[in-house]
């Protein structure tokens, strides 16, 4: 079956009980190299899904930073593929069986949020709670567009999702912008607290990185009741934006580590910090929260995604220090859900809808990407489909 099609007058469309009218095919914008435009094309829509899986027409999609390292050459992805991995979408078929993460059957019509990858949950990893290291693992937004279903990337209008993936309603009341960004950053995050141990009442976090992850991080280390929320960000806009999602305090002045450290642990007094995040991407961010933990403190690190990004460590101060330090990549679909949960419960009181902006259509998609290069927002959105946010 050929997936990838010229652009076509023919869009007939069929539907059955377990489904809305779907056209025979639609448009999304494929990547083809490293600085090179997307193009957009034509691919067939999936029929006669496979028990457990859906299809859904994506409402609004957000580009994460990982795309832009994708579309400027700065990591390595199959090609061709739709990119785009923090989406929303409504649900207009659905396999025999398919039903959301927590056991409830999926329903047309239905608007959801899913994790970013599907797993097997038979496999060592997903038999011990790291599904989101599946031997067979599917993520979505990393899949070459001529291996069947090819729709699996968010820049699209259409998105099939497969057995396996946690599908989460989206909470009532949130605009599309708000949920869409909970698959990567924020579901990212809540996995991050909970693998160094949560954050106790009155500890003192220091965030480095003032991106969308630390963003979330801000506000999450608040509602868990911190002393001080403390953020390191040499960007003073978006070191002064946090400040709206509970950061008490921030710091702009160098990255280098010394200077973040002595900031940190004069702000606590000299005593350091009892947890540090490491959201940035910049190693010389786990040696200043290092050099700013406490005895006994713990250091999580997630923003090291790409090749050679090398720290030193003391293993004197490791040791001496009884430190704690982890790292993780991605999450479990739970963090998912607790996520929009997390959105739902606070959305009144941290701006979360200014996090996306602007929003525009999927056809202005290089424009899109243009200003997502800016970092004047945290995020910028593509509407899929013609129908509202």
């Amino acid at each position: 079956m050929k997936h990838e099609q010229e652009r076509s007058p023919n869009m007939n469309t069929i539907t059955t009980p377990t489904q809305r009218i779907v056209p025979e095919h639609c448009n999304a914008a494929v990547f083809e190299a490293p600085n090179v435009p997307m193009q957009f094309k034509q691919f067939a829509i999936p029929r006669n899904l496979p028990p457990g899986s859906a299809l859904c027409r994506i409402r609004l999609s957000t580009i994460c930073g990982s795309d832009l390292h994708t579309l400027l050459g700065r990591r390595n992805e199959p090609a061709p593929s739709i990119l785009g991995h923090e989406s929303v979408g409504d649900v207009v078929a659905v396999g025999e069986c398919a039903r959301y993460w927590n056991g409830a059957a999926l329903q047309v019509g239905d608007r959801v949020s899913w994790t970013i990858m599907a797993s097997c949950g038979e496999c060592f990893f997903c038999t011990h709670d790291l599904p989101q290291k599946c031997i067979h693992l599917k993520k979505y937004g990393h899949s070459l567009t001529s291996v069947w279903p090819g729709l699996t990337g968010g820049y699209a209008e259409y998105i099939f999702l497969y057995p396996g993936t946690g599908i989460f309603p989206a909470p009532a009341g949130l605009d599309d912008a708000v949920i869409a960004p909970a698959n990567c950053a924020l579901a990212t995050v809540v996995c991050a607290i909970d693998s160094i141990g949560g954050i106790a009442p009155g500890e003192r976090v220091l965030i480095c990185g003032a991106g969308l992850l630390g963003t979330y991080l801000a506000a999450l280390a608040k509602e868990a009741g911190a002393g001080m929320v403390m953020v390191a960000d040499i960007n003073p806009s978006r070191a002064e934006a946090i400040r709206h999602f509970g950061a008490d305090t921030v710091f702009t002045q160098s990255p280098e580590p010394d200077a973040v450290a002595r900031w940190a642990r004069d702000t606590c007094g000299g005593e350091g910090v009892d947890v540090a995040f490491e959201v940035c991407g910049d190693p010389r961010a786990v040696t200043a929260s290092m050099e700013a933990l406490r005895i006994g403190g713990r250091l999580l690190v997630a923003g090291l995604v790409s090749p050679n990004r090398c720290f030193s460590v003391d293993g004197n101060t490791l040791t001496r220090k009884c430190l704690t330090l982890r790292g993780i990549h991605n999450y479990h679909p739970a963090h998912l859900g607790k996520g929009l949960d997390f959105l739902a419960a606070t959305a009144g009181k941290y701006p979360y809808r200014d996090l996306v902006t602007p929003i525009l259509d999927l056809d202005d998609i290089q424009r899109a990407v243009e200003l997502a290069q800016t970092g004047a927002s945290a995020r910028v959105g593509l509407q899929c489909s013609k129908t509202g946010l």
